[in-house]
């Protein structure tokens, strides 16, 4: 019986080799997702998703619902030098504000579901989102907090007598 005189060096396998590229794929797909997280200043997405769709990753970002989600969409774009859009076939009281972009090659998608009046509000926006040291300035005149003596609730007694309400017994 003859054996081996020569140790054999154990080769790496298919499954291994096939997980590098792809691993590797989305590992630069997360990177720039998370680059784009750390942009962000207005409001950070519930959810990042980076998915595979067709041999290709990509990047969604879900923002949620409301006002501050939608104007978090308008960053995306804004980041991502696109204009958001808004979904037409909605009807009811909802409508989604979303940017699709392709940023490094990697398909971008940012989603919110806001109200049709936000909706009308956000997409007027033409201006983009406040940098950080813009929204340390303090509001407008017309913004400024009411005084809480000069408010209208601070006229309102906080406890009111009971003769006053039944004539007291």
């Amino acid at each position: 019986m003859e054996q081996a005189t020569q140790a054999t060096t154990p080769t790496a396998s298919t499954e291994t080799t096939a997980l590098a590229d792809p691993r590797a794929a989305y590992k630069r797909v997360a990177d720039i997702a998370q680059r784009i997280i750390d942009r962000l200043t207005t409001v950070m997405p519930n959810a990042v998703e980076v998915y595979r769709e067709a041999g290709a990753y990509g990047i969604r970002l879900h923002f949620g619902l409301g006002h501050t989600a939608g104007r978090g969409v308008l960053e995306v774009a804004h980041i991502a030098d696109v204009e958001a859009t808004r979904d037409s076939t909605m009807v009811g009281t909802e409508a989604w504000i979303e940017c699709r972009a392709v940023v490094e090659g990697v398909h971008l998608v940012a989603r919110a579901l806001v109200t049709q009046e936000d909706a009308d509000q956000l997409m007027q926006r033409t201006t983009a989102p406040p940098a950080p040291d813009e929204a340390d300035t303090p509001p407008a005149a017309d913004q400024q907090p009411v005084p809480l003596g000069a408010s209208v609730l601070a006229q309102v007694p906080a406890i009111t007598p009971i003769e006053a309400i039944g004539g007291g017994q």
